[in-house]
């Protein structure tokens, strides 16, 4: 099972970005982050050199600047689990 977003990691200092382009940014990353996840094995992955721990730290960059929505915490939150240890 992946590592749950626990809503943006609370505790972290960082300024995050807020408004039409940071959701608009935020969205565009969580589509094409799925987009790959969806078309690639954890095997292919691995071969070309982004294996799940760099998707995971892309999610958690994600949520750690930009101010989401709970759908987009819905939808990363989804994402983490689909990648494995």
């Amino acid at each position: 099972m992946g590592i749950m977003s626990e809503r943006g990691l609370q505790g972290d200092a960082r300024q995050k970005l807020s408004g039409a382009h940071s959701s608009r940014l935020a969205h565009d990353e969580i589509v094409h982050i799925k987009a790959v996840l969806r078309r690639l094995s954890a095997d292919d992955m691995n071969d070309l050199g982004l294996p799940p721990g760099y998707w995971r730290k892309r999610l958690r960059d994600l949520m750690q600047t930009h101010q989401l929505s709970n759908g987009q915490f819905d939808e990363i939150d989804q994402l983490l689990a689909t990648l494995k240890e």
